[in-house]
């Protein structure tokens, strides 16, 4: 069997997001193995990130797993369409984080202590997450709301333009207003829960 094959055949059985959450709610143990494999580039690199080695990482990533699997049994983490890997990897920020905060006090005088939220990486790294998450969010609300928030609020269209140019189906001012209230009262629900769905 092929090095590659060995590492995707855990995941085989979970076709689907909702079919790993699933089997993550069994605590199946392909389910684990299936999404430390997804996640587990993504929080090598965060671990790297913050200045942590590759066993640091490891710590991380099973840690985030136990908080992952205690919030999926006790209801507090419900399946909302996202990756779960995506929801694991969000664990493994924050814990990251604590773990950096935790070895800088050990290590460093409290005067030199900077906070890492101040730093260009962490600014950074906000961005990018913030980024994701606004493509998740949007992707998740589907067409119209897709394209009506994208053209006013990313890509800077006014009402006019987006109507002259007919890049949407909507033919006058008030009804692409109306239509963008909507979309907008809809992403900030989804947003709010996909919140409480990452704090832990």
């Amino acid at each position: 069997m092929r090095f590659s094959s060995w590492f995707a055949s855990p995941c085989k059985q979970f076709p689907t997001d909702e079919s790993l959450f699933q089997g993550l709610k069994r605590q199946e143990h392909r389910a684990i193995v299936c999404i430390q494999l997804k996640a587990h580039p993504m929080v090598a690199k965060i671990a790297k990130g913050y200045g942590l080695g590759g066993d640091e990482a490891e710590d991380i990533l099973n840690q985030s797993t136990v908080i992952l699997l205690r919030k999926i049994e006790d209801g507090s983490y419900q399946f909302q369409g996202f990756a779960p890997s995506t929801y694991l990897i969000e664990i493994s920020k924050r814990v990251a984080l604590m773990a950096t905060r935790t070895q800088t006090r050990e290590n460093t005088p409290l005067d030199q202590i900077r906070h890492l939220e101040d730093t260009d990486w962490e600014l950074n790294q906000r961005r990018a997450e913030a980024g994701e998450l606004v493509r998740n969010l949007l992707h998740h609300l589907g067409e119209p709301c897709r394209s009506v928030i994208r053209l006013h609020h990313i890509e800077g269209y006014s009402d006019e333009e987006v109507i002259d140019r007919n890049l949407t189906q909507y033919t006058t001012s008030d009804s692409l207003k109306a239509k963008r209230s909507t979309c907008m009262k809809k992403l900030v629900q989804l947003a709010q829960e996909w919140k409480a769905n990452v704090e832990i």
